[in-house]
């Protein structure tokens, strides 16, 4: 019987999770495809929070989300084999992702839908500054309500700039991640998020009835812009 070296020498869980900590994703894939089994609840670990935020978002639906979710996880580990090094693992997971929630809503096409964009306290929300602990209760109902106007602004966006948009401003994917997840060109991709952008802001501003809402949208616009011009 071949062991591997973690039950030859065993280690307590507590260290073993340290180091798997340390591995970069395209590294505990390689991990999985090797059969260790380790890897891929380290990658579950990492990505499942993530891609049930993501996909709640479109289908709006969190016993569908799992679902969507789970078969994601499943399709990581029965496909990890057909993994390459020629995108960045994430890249990767997120297209096995939407291209389920794409086939889901093809066949719920005549059903409509929307996208939350804050469905969970977790860490790849709509990106803006990180709670103060000394905010007052009114700070927290003014975030409540721009989440609230946020999501209602990005159901309203057409799906085709919908998805672009999401993967770059929630869950800050570069453009060419974005163009390995849907297919579509590069050229395409800004295009489409521009003018998802533009939608937005027309949607958006005519909700914002004080003035700290609208502070609070401008500081989200200025980190995305800022965002952007690293890139070029």
């Amino acid at each position: 019987m071949n062991l591997s070296r973690d039950e030859q020498f065993p280690v307590s869980p507590a260290s073993a999770r340290v180091d798997l900590r340390d591995i970069r994703d395209e590294d505990l894939i390689v991990q999985v495809q090797q059969g260790q089994r380790k890897a891929y609840d380290e990658l579950v670990s990492r990505y499942k929070g993530r891609l049930f935020s993501f996909i709640l978002r479109m289908v709006k639906d969190p016993d569908l989300a799992e679902e969507l979710t789970q078969e994601t996880l499943i399709r990581v580990y029965i496909h990890a084999a057909k993994y390459r090094e020629i995108a960045r693992f994430s890249t990767w997971v997120f297209t096995i992702a939407t291209n389920l929630v794409r086939n889901k809503m093809r066949q719920r096409s005549r059903r409509p839908w929307t996208i939350s964009l804050n469905p969970a306290p977790d860490e790849d929300e709509m990106p803006v500054d990180p709670a103060d602990e000394r905010a007052d209760a009114s700070e927290d109902v003014h975030r409540a309500e721009l989440a609230t106007l946020i999501n209602e602004a990005t159901s309203k966006i057409p799906e085709k700039y919908r998805i672009p948009f999401l993967l770059r401003e929630v869950d800050q994917l570069s453009y060419e991640e974005i163009q390995q997840v849907t297919g579509l060109k590069l050229g395409t991709v800004r295009s489409r998020i521009n003018r998802a952008r533009n939608r937005f802001r027309q949607l958006i501003k005519p909700m914002l009835r004080n003035e700290t809402l609208l502070v609070e949208l401008e500081q989200i616009e200025a980190r995305a812009a800022e965002r952007d011009n690293r890139e070029h």
